[in-house]
């Protein structure tokens, strides 16, 4: 769009026909500048409103922080019960393993005593002839192995030399 101006000559500037004549002013300068200010405000205004929008939509780093730190919350809590569940399990599974092996232990030290007990109880017997074994001589204990010895002397035809 184009603006033309014309400005009336006054009559006494009147061609020699009489007619009034007019004078043609072009105003592009004008117009070309007041354009230009108008695009630039726009322009300004569009990068105004780009970076409004860029630092609304720009993620805050205080912002993110908290909100991992507070996602994180919930999985330490159930990493750590993990652990303590764990460690308490293995506390109560060693603590099992350790009574299982003192009962372990008590019962075959008290079949190892038990096995001594009897094979120092039983007389030595060989079932080769002519070979005779000696046995050490032992201090009694109480009355009743006192009167059980000779007798099982008397009965082991393998101890007696006479035969």
């Amino acid at each position: 769009m184009s603006q033309q101006s014309e400005e009336l000559l006054p009559e006494s500037a009147a061609s020699a026909d009489g007619a009034p004549s007019a004078r043609i002013l072009h105003m592009k300068g004008r117009h070309y500048d007041l354009q230009k200010a108008i695009q630039q405000r726009a322009q300004e205004s569009v990068e105004r409103e780009a970076a409004l929008d860029h630092e609304q939509h720009r993620p805050k780093p205080l912002k993110w922080a908290i909100a991992l730190v507070i996602a994180a919350i919930p999985i330490f809590l159930t990493l750590t019960a993990v652990d303590s569940f764990l460690r308490v399990f293995h506390k109560y599974m060693g603590t099992v393993s350790a009574q299982a092996q003192q009962q372990q232990e008590q019962a075959e030290a008290e079949a190892a005593a038990a096995a001594a007990a009897a094979e120092a109880a039983a007389p030595l017997i060989s079932n080769e002839p002519g070979v005779i074994l000696l046995q050490p001589l032992r201090a009694p204990e109480d009355p009743q192995t006192q009167s059980a010895t000779p007798q099982a002397s008397q009965s082991n035809p393998a101890t007696d030399p006479k035969k």
